[in-house]
């Protein structure tokens, strides 16, 4: 569903295409959390592999970071959720996505699950201290590790 917001200034009929602007539109998914890409800034923001192998970055700046339900107690006492946040694990994510950009902001991200080690190696060769150098081929060597 998209909403639209028109400006106060002229009826809806009067108002030109062009300033109609599209509103974001909240979604939820799960993903994997992924080494972020050599060449991208990673403060603050998450990358994620989705089931169908795609990485998709997402703005965690402002978003609520907690454990789910399922997640033994103990393991939430042992590491706060936000430092859980190492490639390997399983999270799902409650964000906005601009119509405009396609970029998604979280307001909420829960720690599902914690499959990998800390240092776990996610890359082609396994001898690679290097991340990949673009989103896109972040996205292509993940599809061949599932």
């Amino acid at each position: 569903m998209v909403l639209l917001l028109l400006t106060p200034a002229a009826p809806a009929s009067e108002v030109p295409a062009s300033e109609v602007k599209p509103a974001a539109v909240e979604g939820t998914f799960r993903g994997e959390v992924v080494a972020p890409p050599r060449s991208e800034r990673s403060d603050g923001w998450l990358y994620l592999r989705g089931g169908d192998g795609n990485v998709r970055r997402v703005a965690v700046m402002r978003a609520a970071i907690v454990y789910d339900a399922a997640v033994p107690k103990d393991e939430q006492n042992r590491t706060p959720a936000r430092r859980a946040l190492v490639p390997g694990t399983e999270v799902r994510v409650t964000a906005l996505v601009d119509a405009q950009s396609g970029e998604w902001t979280a307001s909420r991200v829960e720690v599902i699950a914690h499959h990998a080690a800390k240092f776990e190696d996610d890359y082609p060769d396994g001898d690679s201290d290097e991340p990949p150098a673009t989103l896109r081929q972040a996205s292509l060597l993940n599809r061949r590790t599932v």
